[in-house]
This record gives structure tokens, C-alpha cells and sequence, in this order.
């Protein structure tokens, strides 16, 4: 898509569900991305995942589908795709590879390894030509009961080691927030992140996440702009109303079983629920955000391209002209 104001349009392709039940074929891929191409979006974001049944989850195993990253470059040009831009690692979800049930940012044990894994991607997204590798900041607020002294210090440390590594990669980590995080008051937030290094340690802004843990998305950006480097676009169907955040199981019971209020779905299209476009538009103009702009369909009922293509239409005459 045309640059507005130096941001960069991009499109996840946590759309499409990848995973041995669908987009693990290579004409599924194709038909995927030539998809996001005919929709106008020519970069992407990968989203990290594990085993041979996720294709594109993997350098591995994007080297073993395609034979070698130059040549899985090759084919996402062929396909419409001109680059990656950024790469998704939930360091809490298992890895086969790495030898984990999940690893937890506030726990000093982890520390080693999770950098270990962090490298692998940052090493392929310089190879790819990929500018941001974005990392779930902390475990949500019920894995701990929030997040003690000891615990934010541990997380700190552990991000500041991560950006300096990716940074020697050529490759910048922003940490992206959820709405089950530990930091929702924003003192709270800010207090913990001016422990991180602000030359190598960054922060992904989601629209609908930060929505859902009921902040003001455009008021955050102004307060917090000088570390946004990275952005998703999705809409918020609802909001945490009842603070089920802090439940130990609101990963499943909240996030996806929609918790006491049965929310069917929790994320949206662009323009189709609670977020302040307008406001958010203005807010990145004002403040200069010149990062990448992902949009995203994640956790849609289907068919995934009608949801792009909804999303399309309102980036290209919505958000565009309001940027401008």
C-alpha cells in the first residue's frame, strides 16, 4: 500500500491459522498471500510456532519447504509479497525445538534460554531483510498474581538482554502488550518500563489488546510514543468490564471461552467495534510514528479473505485519509 506520513503497511498472517489443518500446503500458502497481495498489502508479519505441521513457523522449516530463504524470498515476490517485515514469538506457547513447555520473561531460570530462542529468529528476520521481532511482554496477570518487585526486575533484565542481542542482529525487539498483562495501571507500566534500555528495547502498540484491558489507545500512544516502534491494527469487540484478567486460567476462560459474559469474539475488523480511529489516526500523525502498520484478522470465524478484504477497503479509504 502507498506510504502515508513514512508508515508502512503490512498484514499478519496469524489470519490464516497456520497449523497442520490448514496453510500447511504450499498452494494454501499461495493462494494466502497472493490473497494479501491482491488486497494491497506487500509486507507481511510471520508469527513464530513449532513442529513440522507449521510451515512458515520456523526458519527450519521454511528452509525445508522452499529450499533456502533466498529462494523463500524469491517466491513471496512471485507471489506479490515484496518483504517481511516483522516476526510474532510468544516465548510462553511450547517449542519442540527449543526443548519447552513455555518460558516465562520473570523467571531468571528461563533467561538463557529464551534469549537462546530469541536468536534464532532475530538471526533469520536479518537474513529476510525483516526490520522488528515482536515478543508478548509478560505472562499474563494469573500465571503469578501479578507481577512482584523481584519478578518486573527479572522481565526487565531479560527484555534489555534480548534487545541488545537482536540489535547486534540488526534487528530491533519491541514488546507487545496483551489484555491480560500484569502492568495494566499506567504508572505502574511506566515505572517498569523505564527499566528496559530505550535504544534496543521498543514497544508493539495492539489496538484491540489495549482496548480490551479498557486504556484509552490513542491517549496511551501520546503518553508512551517516544517507545512505540511497532503497531497492530485490529478493532475490540468488547471490553474486560469485570477484571478477569486476573483469573489464573483467563487465557482459555476469558480469551477464548469469553468469560462470565460468554463474549463470542473478542477481536474485530477494523471499524467494527470500540476503537477510536479517528483519535488514533490523529495521535500517530501528531507524534511522527513512522514504524510499520500491521493490520490483522486474528481469531476471525472466517472466510479469512473476506475479512482482509474488509479490512482492505477501510485501511485504503479510512485510516489512509485520516492519516493524511
Amino acid at each position: 500500500m502507498t506510504d502515508v506520513r513514512q508508515a508502512r503497511w503490512g498484514y499478519a498472517t496469524n489470519q490464516w491459522k497456520a497449523g497442520f489443518t490448514g496453510f500447511a500446503r504450499m498452494e494454501q500458502q499461495e493462494r494466502a498471500l497472493k490473497t494479501t497481495a491482491a488486497c494491497g498489502f506487500d509486507a507481511i508479519e510471520l508469527s513464530a510456532g513449532t513442529g513440522r505441521w507449521d510451515p512458515m513457523g520456523r526458519p527450519e522449516n521454511i528452509v525445508q519447504n522452499f529450499g533456502s530463504v533466498d529462494h523463500f524470498k524469491l517466491k513471496l515476490r512471485e507471489w506479490g509479497i515484496q518483504r517481511v517485515a516483522s516476526l510474532f514469538l510468544d516465548p510462553l506457547q511450547m517449542s519442540f525445538e527449543e526443548l519447552h513447555h513455555g518460558l516465562d520473561c520473570s523467571d531468571r531460570g528461563h533467561h538463557a534460554l529464551l534469549l537462546q530462542q530469541a536468536e534464532v529468529f532475530a538471526r533469520f528476520l536479518a537474513e529476510v531483510g525483516g526490520e522488528v521481532l515482536v515478543l508478548r511482554a509478560l505472562p499474563p496477570h494469573g500465571r503469578h498474581g501479578g507481577l512482584d518487585a523481584e519478578r518486573q526486575a527479572a522481565a526487565a533484565d531479560c527484555w534489555n538482554a534480548v534487545g541488545a542481542m537482536t540489535a547486534r542482529h540488526g534487528v530491533r525487539t519491541a514488546l507487545h502488550l496483551d489484555a491480560l498483562s500484569p502492568l495494566r495501571e499506567l504508572d505502574a507500566f511506566a515505572a517498569w518500563l523505564a527499566r528496559l534500555d530505550p535504544l534496543t528495547v521498543g514497544l508493539a502498540l495492539d489496538t484491540a489488546e489495549l482496548t480490551i484491558a479498557g486504556h484509552d489507545v490513542a491517549a496511551w500512544l501520546r503518553r508512551f510514543h517516544t517507545r512505540v516502534w511497532h503497531v497492530h491494527l485490529k478493532d475490540a469487540l468488547a471490553t474486560d468490564t469485570l477484571g478477569e484478567y486476573v483469573a489464573p486460567n483467563a487465557e482459555r476462560a476469558l480469551m477464548k471461552a469469553g468469560g462470565q459474559r460468554g463474549i463470542a469474539r473478542w477481536f474485530g475488523e477494523i471499524g467494527t467495534g470500540q476503537v477510536d480511529w479517528p483519535a488514533l489516526m490523529k495521535a500517530l500523525s501528531e507524534t511522527g510514528y513512522a514504524g510499520w502498520l500491521i493490520v490483522e484478522s486474528d481469531q476471525g470465524p472466517g472466510p479469512q479473505a473476506a475479512a482482509m478484504m474488509q479490512n482492505a477497503w477501510t485501511v485504503r479509504h479510512v485510516l489512509q485519509p485520516l492519516l493524511a
